[in-house]
């Protein structure tokens, strides 16, 4: 057996394992948007692309924050990165399952109102590359190992068939994402129900391709960075100028 696979004695059970990271999560955040709101009184975010810049740079680091708490979770459980599916080969037909889900769903949202008329091929600027790589990578790297590699692995450890990993995943991954209501001044309950909808059903495709990949995280890492490479930073934008509470009064 592969030394990366190698199991150690688990010391915490995966359904505990699992409430245990969703209070951490919970944690983290609250933690990370309560200093954000002390250190929006020391800049000037009268302009939506520092807005976003900001924004971003709160949802980066509560991502890698969180990365690093499964990391040592996972240690309770006996397991790595590479239990969850990192760097692990995937069948040829899960990377066509990851091109298909990327199209679907970035064609959909630049179709929709929310992108429509954004210079996505003509803004070269600092900002919008920083911003894409920034949460690209981010995004597709640490939230595919969360939602899709830990929450699903957990799942299926406690015996949970293969339709509740997929649909817990979503789930989560959906309510993970609520805070988009709150991305001006005025929170809208409105906005936060569609980002939760609207990020559970990328979930669902994801976790999908993830079942597809044989239980490799790299398609769904691949699919899921590619499309916020694409689509941010301009729904983040969208959100910032009140966009979504003109869509979900």
């Amino acid at each position: 057996m592969n030394d990366a696979l190698k199991a150690h004695k688990p010391t915490i059970g995966p359904w505990s394992a699992l409430l245990l990271f969703i209070a951490v999560f919970a944690g983290v955040y609250v933690a990370v948007k309560a200093g954000q709101a002390r250190a929006m009184l020391h800049f000037d975010l009268s302009n939506p692309r520092a807005m976003v810049a900001f924004r971003a740079s709160g949802s980066i680091l509560l991502i890698w924050v969180e990365v690093a708490a499964l990391y040592f979770l996972l240690k309770l459980r006996g397991q790595r990165f590479a239990n969850l599916g990192w760097r692990k080969r995937a069948p040829i037909w899960a990377w066509v399952a990851a091109a298909i889900a990327f199209a679907i769903y970035a064609g959909f949202s630049f179709s929709g109102p929310m992108l429509k008329g954004a210079p996505f091929l003509t803004d070269w600027s600092a900002f919008r590359i920083l911003t894409a790589l920034g949460i690209g990578i981010t995004a597709g790297f640490g939230e595919e190992l969360i939602f899709r590699g830990f929450v699903m692995t957990a799942a299926r450890d406690g015996g949970a068939p293969t339709w509740v990993q997929v649909l817990l995943s979503a789930l989560l991954f959906g309510i993970a994402h609520g805070g988009w209501g709150g991305m001006t001044a005025n929170f809208s309950i409105g906005s936060m129900i569609g980002a939760i909808a609207g990020t559970s059903i990328l979930g669902l495709m994801l976790a999908l391709v993830y079942v597809a990949s044989k239980r490799s995280l790299m398609p769904a890492m691949f699919a899921h960075g590619l499309i916020d490479l694409v689509i941010e930073p301009w729904l983040m934008l969208f959100a910032v100028s009140g966009g979504f509470e003109r869509l979900h009064p």
